[in-house]
């Protein structure tokens, strides 16, 4: 997520139930000065915990990962762990920390298992990682425009075609409750 990705995630999260049965992965555009402050409050208003993440986090259920700002988050899969590992962003990047190298790494290391989320935002990030995701038998959602406060990125997950389902931001939380 992007524009208006603070208020849109504090929405699907405050969804989640404490005892969500999956762990979750953020993607917010936003400076690394902002992340750790932005994931206390999401953990103050939410259920589920939510923490900046960091490198070498063991992925559990019902804890919320918040990509720092200014850096970039793959996951890696050591023995039967999810593992979370952060590497500084290359010259060049667009956006610290970016969607596609997050969902291309998750299409990497774990095909099929996903369920990927792509919310209100300027731009296309998350395009292409979400047709690898795609390409590797996972579900993709995408944010409608009524809802969204820029439907850039979720509109170019809907018309190319990714979205298994696009939804109102208010449905979300609860489709993925009853999803997962």
């Amino acid at each position: 997520t992007s524009t208006g990705g603070p208020v849109a995630l504090q929405t699907v999260l405050k969804a989640l139930p404490k005892d969500f049965p999956a762990p979750v992965v953020i993607v917010q555009h936003m400076p690394a000065t902002f992340t750790p402050a932005f994931a206390q409050r999401l953990d103050q208003v939410c259920e589920v915990n939510v923490k900046e993440a960091a490198d070498g986090d063991v992925l559990v259920p019902g804890t919320a990962y918040v990509a720092p700002g200014g850096r970039q988050m793959h996951l890696v899969r050591r023995g039967g762990e999810k593992i979370i590992h952060i590497v500084d962003a290359e010259a060049g990047q667009t956006y610290k920390p970016c969607v596609d190298i997050t969902f291309s790494s998750i299409a990497e290391t774990f095909p099929g298992e996903v369920l990927a989320v792509v919310l209100t935002g300027m731009g296309a990030d998350g395009r292409a990682g979400a047709e690898l995701l795609k390409k590797g038998g996972s579900t993709v959602w995408a944010q409608d425009e009524a809802t969204s406060v820029v439907f850039g990125m979720p509109a170019a997950i809907a018309e190319a075609g990714l979205a298994d389902r696009v939804l109102a931001l208010p449905e979300i939380g609860a489709q993925l409750v009853y999803k997962v």
